[in-house]
């Protein structure tokens, strides 16, 4: 009956095609080897290759290496190519600062992904079932997961495949004993140390004396919501595609404008993609509460970086200084930077057009080689008054975006600012119109016509 159940969910989802090589992700436990016996068993029926990779996660002595030896004897006995491996997951752990099971299940991941590649782009199937399904939900639900948290696990997620998430633990264990199928116990599957052993082991069996069939309707509920979550996912989508701004920079009117349901999706998918870990509804609420506070707020995503919000965005900022520019520019040069040129020169003639974009000097005054950099810290320009004003006031003023900011060019000579096009130029070194010279900055933004 399990054969017919677990064939009908490969069929169902499309998780295998003939001919396919199957990686058996195979510990010893009751999950993987029953996940290996019917592997094994359809491989003829479908023309399928079938291979076992164990990963000896050397947490428990001479009992990890027992379980590594034996899924290497019962392959050896059944013909199937075995690939092992040992990996000191205590030692990455602590390294890396992880709980034993984040450590542990990277580890695997990159060893499967590693062996994937190598056997010529591989499926690689687990063991995870009915049961599991039920505990990752009550787990996500408990940390305060969003509704994809709570979709469970997924039947196929890129080349890792789940043949058995239909078939509940008992189901497993009652088709191993019928078909005289041996399998090892991890001591540690009794540890109440773990937290999804204690919804394993404590959880489940007090929902079960409320409702016999608590694990089933747990993982009904799990799918009708990622039923939900897909269609309204792909309008948080939309939402963000008509949000987006620049590169990692979205308007927060938008975002704010939508539905809720739409934008704590949107917002979720945009952690996500910016490098956030441990997406919960508290951070998902941070993040919208973010999009409504003044300019300048931030929120941390991870070591890295973090969210700004800057007048009428949120975008994604590295905790790594921004990297400026310095450049010389003399009589006659055009400097091309970005999406800006500068040119100085001489000319007879007073130009016509004195906006922002043109300053005009005298050349008796200024003169030689010139500096056009970005901005600094404390950089003030002089005023009319007498007075100076900081740049980054001008550019709050002015509602420069922060991630902008950097990309305005100053103009110098020594330590002076004299125009910081196309925003302000400095009063001192004015040219007199009836001058038979004047020195000539001119600004223009090259992907729109400024002139």
């Amino acid at each position: 009956m399990l054969y017919e159940k677990v064939r009908k969910t490969i069929e169902e989802h499309g998780l295998l095609q003939r001919g396919d090589t199957v990686i058996c992700a195979v510990s010893g436990g009751a999950d993987s080897m029953c996940l290996l016996t019917l592997m094994n068993r359809l491989a003829a029926e479908m023309g399928l290759k079938v291979a076992a990779a164990n990963l000896n996660h050397c947490l428990r002595g001479s009992e990890s290496d027992g379980d590594s030896q034996f899924v290497e004897t019962v392959c050896e006995i059944k013909g199937i190519p075995f690939y092992g491996k040992r990996v000191d997951v205590g030692l990455i752990a602590k390294a890396r600062g992880q709980s034993l099971e984040e450590a542990g299940r990277e580890e695997r991941y990159r060893f499967f992904e590693e062996l994937s590649a190598r056997l010529g782009g591989a499926v690689v199937a687990t063991g995870h079932n009915l049961s599991d399904n039920a505990e990752t939900i009550l787990f996500r639900l408990a940390r305060g997961s969003g509704a994809k948290g709570l979709c469970g696990i997924r039947y196929k997620r890129g080349n890792i495949i789940r043949p058995l998430l239909d078939a509940t633990r008992k189901e497993i264990e009652e088709y191993l004993v019928d078909n005289a199928v041996m399998w090892r116990e991890d001591s540690s599957n009794s540890q109440l140390c773990y937290s999804r052993n204690k919804i394993r082991h404590t959880v489940i069996p007090r929902l079960e004396e409320i409702q016999p069939s608590a694990v089933e309707k747990i993982v009904s509920c799990g799918r009708s919501i990622a039923e939900d979550e897909e269609y309204l996912s792909s309008l948080a989508a939309k939402l963000l595609s008509s949000a987006y701004v620049d590169v990692d920079e979205y308007s927060t009117s938008a975002i704010l404008g939508a539905p809720t349901p739409i934008a704590r999706r949107a917002a979720a998918k945009l952690l996500e993609d910016w490098g956030a870990k441990d997406i919960t509804q508290e951070k998902i609420l941070a993040f919208l509460e973010l999009c409504a506070k003044p300019s300048g707020k931030r929120m941390d995503l991870n070591g890295d970086a973090y969210v700004l919000r800057s007048f009428y965005t949120v975008l994604r900022q590295s905790h790594t200084t921004e990297r400026g520019f310095s450049y010389s520019l003399k009589m006659g040069q055009t400097l091309c930077h970005d999406n800006w040129e500068l040119s100085i020169g001489l000319s007879d003639k007073y130009p016509v057009r004195t906006d922002g974009r043109v300053a005009v000097f005298d050349p008796n005054q200024l003169f030689g080689t010139f500096t056009v950099r970005s901005r600094r810290d404390g950089d003030k320009i002089k005023l009319r008054s007498g007075g100076s004003k900081k740049l980054q006031d001008l550019f709050t003023e002015q509602k420069i975006p922060l991630s902008q900011r950097s990309r305005v060019p100053v103009v110098t000579k020594g330590e002076e600012i004299i125009f910081v096009p196309p925003y302000r130029k400095s009063p001192r070194y004015q040219a007199d119109p009836g001058a038979k010279s004047f020195l000539v900055i001119k600004y223009r933004e090259i992907n729109n016509e400024g002139e």
